[in-house]
């Protein structure tokens, strides 16, 4: 679609709202030569569905941060 400048400047909300619906660029002209492109943005990139499968899944036990004791670092070795 082409639009004149002058209409855009007065119709921008309704011209940006049906580009929105129809997926189709807006051509901006002024004296019939193309000053500028208007596109809708890329479809959202879909969600990985293995990404977050295991949220909520892990557990602690409890004092799972306290400090070692000096016996527990021989075991840690």
């Amino acid at each position: 679609m082409q639009v004149a400048i002058s209409v855009f400047k007065t119709q921008c909300t309704r011209l940006v709202r049906e580009m929105s619906s129809t997926l189709e660029p807006i051509q901006i002209t002024n004296h019939g030569k193309v000053m500028a492109i208007l596109t809708p943005p890329p479809p959202a990139a879909k969600a990985n569905p293995a990404c977050g499968c295991l949220q909520g899944s892990v557990t602690y036990r409890p004092g799972w941060d306290e400090p070692l004791g000096a016996d527990d670092w021989d075991a840690c070795k």
